[in-house]
């Protein structure tokens, strides 16, 4: 007599589909997470504390966070935030303003955090390198 307005099978593969982009996303910002020498990358996976490693790889003060709850301002913090990111890879700015867009922020979250290119140099901790040819002592 009543038959639902949507299968089952269809709602089986429609959180099939939102899982998978939400493992996406989140194992892509655990990579950026990685390259930018954060603390904490398994914040990639938790909601409210991947925002937060957003602000905290685009070095900018915790108080950009409140930014991020405001409606219509976030969309600009975001852009923001993402270009600054994008910068800490040492990927050009527009792939920070790319992560916005629907559809193509999947694949601009992918070459930033899957691309080979490292952290930028003024992020990396400069560690000691030994002299290949020490001086001699008489």
């Amino acid at each position: 007599m009543y038959e639902p307005a949507y299968n089952s099978e269809i709602g089986a593969v429609t959180w099939f589909i939102m899982i998978a982009v939400y493992l996406y996303f989140g194992y892509a910002q655990y990579k950026i997470a990685q390259k930018t020498g954060h603390s904490s990358p398994w914040w990639s996976f938790i909601p409210i504390l991947n925002v937060v490693q957003w602000v905290q790889m685009a070095n900018k003060p915790m108080w950009w966070f409140l930014f991020c709850l405001v409606p219509i301002v976030n969309v600009i913090v975001m852009a923001i935030l993402w270009m600054e990111i994008a910068k800490a890879v040492n990927k050009p700015p527009f792939w920070g303003i790319l992560m916005l867009l629907p559809f193509i922020g999947f694949i601009a979250i992918g070459v930033l955090g899957f691309s080979g290119s490292g952290p930028s140099p003024q992020r990396v901790s400069p560690t000691p390198q030994p002299d290949k040819y020490p001086e001699k002592v008489s």
